[in-house]
């Protein structure tokens, strides 16, 4: 039953034919497409790829688990690098300033 326009709709309609409005939300694709976006968009938008990878899990199918949890493994796996390099940038920096005092104390 559509609670807009309260027409029987069958449980399978993702739309009511009647009004157009939506009864539940559409299962996330996993054509190779889709896939390629969703994996594309975990490495370049990390910590949404999580997010992402979350939605995909709670579905019936095994495919769409699978897929969730790649999501999931490159957000991980891209935040870690991403952390690890900021740390190097940032000792790096931090031992750069560190000699350039040494020289102005050293005058």
């Amino acid at each position: 039953m559509c609670s807009a326009c309260h027409v029987a709709v069958r449980p399978t309609d993702y739309f009511c034919f009647n009004c157009g409005k939506n009864l539940h939300a559409a299962p996330p694709g996993t054509a190779p497409a889709d896939q390629v976006k969703l994996y594309l968009g975990s490495v370049f938008l990390a910590p949404m790829g999580i997010f992402w990878g979350l939605r995909y899990l709670r579905q019936e199918s095994q495919k769409s688990k699978i897929v969730g949890i790649a999501a999931m493994v490159l957000s991980v796996v891209t935040i870690l690098i991403v952390v690890q390099y900021a740390v190097a940038l940032a000792n790096s920096i931090n031992s750069q300033v560190g000699q350039q005092l040494q020289g102005i104390e050293g005058f």
